[in-house]
């Protein structure tokens, strides 16, 4: 923070109000949210979460993320590209520092800082308003609880950077559960696993717990992975391994096709 000279003068005051900007998709809120709760932790302020439209015709973002919600936030925080034009307006609107999660499509200028992950840093020109983090951000806690005789497997599936191989990979998950039967363990797939494949392991697997991601809350994921000794997760998904990692459980990593090394 002091390699950046502020343009707000918000930031000189207690933080009461961290507003949260998110066009639905989980993957991005987990980060934003993740971000914003760590703060409050840290500081006692509120979160809000505003949800834009998911469609691209920017008046209605816009209009949502403005939108009076009693006090002004102090700071906003937001990631995915249907994001950056309302994030920038509402930074406009409230004189507030902007922080965007991911490297954007907008020149950076238009935002206080963007935070993206090493793993994405590679391709992004140095400037002082980029910081990088080890992984991926995510909501769970820094306290990490007593763990349970618990095993969690998260599935992935097909994306830019990786392919499917539904066989292999339950041959793969077949061999994980049997070596470790003193674990209780349970299955989650995720909006991008094939249709059918969870139902492919439950004849080999038997009593494990099989939960579609269809069937499950926000804070079903976070619980899960805290309570959980041991995590696989398909290398497709680095959210995924990363959460996994800061649940403070053992990771492994489930091989899949990769399209883009």
């Amino acid at each position: 923070e002091n390699r950046i000279k502020p343009r707000h003068t918000h930031m000189n005051h207690p933080l009461k109000l961290i507003r949260v900007i998110s066009e639905g998709r989980p993957g991005h809120e987990n980060q934003s949210v993740g971000l914003a709760q760590a703060l409050a932790r840290r500081t006692g302020a509120e979160v809000e979460i505003v949800r834009i439209p998911p469609a691209w015709n920017l008046w209605p973002r816009r209009r949502a993320a403005v939108q009076e919600s009693g006090n002004h936030p102090q700071l906003l925080i937001g990631a995915g590209h249907k994001v950056h034009l309302p994030l920038w307006f509402a930074a406009r609107k409230f004189a507030a520092p902007a922080v965007v999660i991911m490297a954007p499509t907008w020149p950076k200028s238009l935002f206080d800082l963007c935070i993206l992950p090493q793993h994405d840093a590679a391709t992004v020109h140095h400037s002082p308003r980029v910081i990088t983090t080890l992984g991926a951000l995510n909501r769970l806690p820094e306290i990490v609880p007593i763990k349970q005789n618990k095993g969690v497997i998260l599935v992935g599936g097909p994306s830019k950077s990786h392919g499917w191989a539904a066989a292999a990979t339950a041959t793969a998950i077949v061999t994980v559960v049997r070596a470790r039967t003193d674990l209780t363990w349970t299955i989650a797939d995720s909006r991008r696993t094939p249709a059918g494949f969870l139902e492919q392991l439950r004849a080999p697997l038997g009593a494990v717990e099989v939960v579609p991601h269809q069937q499950t809350q926000p804070d079903w994921l976070p619980n899960q992975l805290m309570a959980a000794q041991e995590v696989w997760a398909t290398e497709d998904s680095i959210s995924m391994i990363f959460e996994a990692v800061s649940a403070g459980a053992r990771t492994g990593i489930l091989p899949v096709p990769v399209i883009k090394p």
